[in-house]
């Protein structure tokens, strides 16, 4: 079916195949990954982990990850550290020409607090709207992290916010009015999208008139490469070195990780758990097992690097020194089969799997399907704890389907943000079955007291040390079996500079184009 979309496209959009070294194009035509079926609506999550594109955010970051302002002037925080106070710029339109003022940002992020989306703001108190251009948000408690919703959540218009019809044909997600780059001209759902310049944005013009946005699987992203019908695509790292004539391979650094999340509850009657995963021993055997080395070198084609933590290099990840250092296969496998026999797990001379109390070691773990990587993760993971007695189906589900099966069942996820709330997310106790955060249901009274150490701390420096002593508490439990932090890669035409890209975060694809006003046609 997707290719019949796809293709269907294709025929009514290009008479011929695209010429990569022709002038500056018109239209820019792009394959950056998944579709957002919910639509581009910023208070239900769309552009949390990359640019919105159609609107814009109160802050951004730069290069080196620091906030800079966009729709925002100044920003100053209140001795108590209750109070963020906001000074918008006085110059910035809408889309439909109306002026964009703190009544917006107001509506918006009171809008994201009441919506289930991705957006937590329940330590947002209240909004105070002082002028057009000064705006304050009361916080309940201080939360050090609360400015890192400014770059988050793009600001939408709210005399033109509509929500979700019976019909979803009028909502603000399917059309969207904004203050980013590019307007939402046209939209044919699982197929492409067609965007236009915004003649009222306020920051520097992009170069092309247009982008036409192709939604489609990895597969055939890679076909529209080869017949030269698109100029950039998000590819996997299978395609990276096989890339057609007359396009280059962009290699961009990301915070972007995979991992298997395990379930830590043991099932009884009113929770939900798995009664393998919940053992602890069970847990560190795996990770003893699992070679990230070799799954970067063989699956990633060395287009990743092995991971420890959500958060790796970044100032509130696991410091290197924590990390646990590899042993060499035999080595590995021979220290964990010892800890499986001291914790009671026994093997089962007639099916070879390791029992304990009449329970075997046999789990399914799940994954995105349709996407190769985490197919490949899977698979592997499953291959080399084979060795330990331990049985691992591996099973491709949709995200509504894993929702379902994710407080039973491991799950092979990935997360990555430029914020140090996702260790808060993933792993404080308040998170538990939350959506798709804590989803393993970890709950340390130690770590969730460390985490709220930090949010209530005197300066992002002062955090530093309470977050980290979260993540060295976090490596002893063993909540997730980190394995890569991927380098995301694009397949751009020769003629296409991508300009500076920052290092991104979760969500290979749409992040790229967070710079995309530096994106350059280089051929004349």
């Amino acid at each position: 079916m997707q290719k019949i979309l796809t293709s269907c496209f294709l025929s009514l959009s290009l008479s011929v195949s695209i010429s990569v070294h022709a002038q500056v194009p018109d239209t820019l035509y792009v394959a950056l990954g998944d579709e957002p079926t919910a639509g581009f609506d910023p208070i239900m999550g769309w552009g949390k982990y990359g640019n919105p594109l159609f609107q814009s955010t109160l802050l951004k970051r730069n290069q080196q990850l620091e906030f800079v302002g966009d729709l925002a002037k100044d920003w100053t925080l209140s001795h108590d550290r209750k109070t963020w106070s906001v000074e918008l710029r006085n110059d910035v339109k809408f889309s439909n020409g109306q002026l964009l003022t703190a009544k917006d940002v107001a509506f918006t992020f009171n809008q994201a607090k009441q919506a289930l989306s991705s957006h937590d703001l329940t330590d947002l108190e209240s909004i105070t709207v002082l002028d057009p251009t000064h705006i304050e948000f009361h916080l309940t408690k201080p939360n050090i992290t609360f400015l890192d919703h400014f770059s988050a959540i793009g600001i939408v218009p709210e005399k033109e916010y509509v929500t979700d019809t019976k019909e979803h044909t009028n909502s603000y997600g399917r059309h969207p009015v904004g203050s980013g780059p590019y307007i939402l001209q046209s939209w044919q759902q699982g197929q492409f999208a067609r965007l236009e310049k915004n003649p009222f944005y306020y920051g520097k013009q992009p170069q092309f008139e247009h982008l036409v946005l192709v939604f489609a699987s990895e597969e055939t992203r890679y076909g529209l490469l080869k017949t030269k019908q698109v100029q950039l695509a998000a590819i996997p790292q299978q395609f990276a070195k096989v890339l057609p004539v007359d396009y280059r391979l962009w290699q961009v650094a990301s915070v972007d990780n995979r991992g298997v999340v395990w379930p830590m509850n043991q099932p009884s009657k009113t929770e939900k758990g798995n009664r393998v995963s919940s053992s602890l021993a069970i847990r560190e055997a795996v990770d003893m097992v699992i070679d990230k080395q070799l799954i970067v070198d063989t699956v990633m084609d060395g287009f990743a690097r092995p991971a420890y933590s959500v958060a790796d290099n970044m100032p509130w990840g696991l410091p290197a020194a924590d990390r646990k250092q590899p042993l060499d296969n035999s080595s590995a496998i021979a220290a964990a089969q010892s800890l499986l026999d001291k914790a009671g797990w026994k093997v089962n001379a007639d099916s070879g799997l390791r029992e304990k109390e009449g329970v075997p070691a046999v789990m399914t773990l799940y994954y995105k399907a349709g996407d190769s990587v985490r197919e490949q993760l899977a698979l592997t993971v499953a291959q080399m704890v084979k060795p330990l007695g331990i049985s691992m189906s591996v099973k491709g589900s949709d995200w509504d389907t894993i929702a379902g099966k994710m407080l039973e069942n491991p799950v092979l996820m990935g997360f990555g943000s430029h914020s140090a709330n996702e260790v808060r997310y993933l792993y404080h106790s308040d998170y538990a079955a939350v959506d798709f955060y804590n989803s393993g249901q970890y709950r340390n009274s130690v770590v969730d007291n460390d985490i709220d150490k930090a949010l209530q701390a005197t300066s992002w420096q002062a955090s530093l040390p309470f977050w980290l002593a979260a993540e060295k508490q976090i490596v002893k439990d063993q909540p997730w079996t980190w394995l890569v932090n991927l380098q995301h890669l694009y397949a751009a035409s020769t003629c296409l500079d991508l300009g500076q890209p920052i290092t991104e975060p979760h969500g290979h694809g749409w992040p790229i184009t967070e710079n995309i006003e530096q994106w350059r046609w280089t051929c004349q």
